[in-house]
């Protein structure tokens, strides 16, 4: 896991400085000892974060980019052209079936759900 903060020698040091300097002193020995303690825990945590940050996303494509989008265009379009006609055959069917209109509202949030995530993922690729 790494190099110990403190080597044996620096902590008998301390331990001998603490019972040197007597009572009067200890809690002063103590947060010293603790404070080194703490800035190598801190270094340690900032390699962690900075080793985390250096992650790099892969280079985008244009081409593949320019396909995706093309692609999720088409399914959006294509959607739209076969989706208005079905939901009016559907609204036509609801009212002679005397259903509720939940279950069309329902579809059409979640295809807007889906064509909203898709449109965040292409985004970010």
């Amino acid at each position: 896991m790494g190099e110990s903060p403190l080597s044996a020698e620096d902590i008998r040091a301390s331990a001998e400085v603490h019972r040197e300097l007597g009572p009067g002193y200890s809690d002063a020995v103590v947060e010293s000892f603790l404070s080194r303690i703490d800035q190598h825990i801190e270094a340690r945590v900032e390699q962690q974060l900075a080793r985390g940050r250096t992650r790099r996303r892969r280079p985008v494509d244009p081409a593949r980019l320019s396909r995706q989008r093309t692609v999720f265009a088409g399914f959006a379009a294509g959607s739209i052209a076969v989706g208005v006609p079905l939901t009016v055959y559907a609204w036509a069917w609801r009212e002679e079936a005397g259903g509720s209109a939940r279950v069309l509202i329902w579809i059409w949030v979640l295809t807007l759900a889906v064509y909203g995530l898709a449109a965040y993922w292409l985004r970010r690729h």
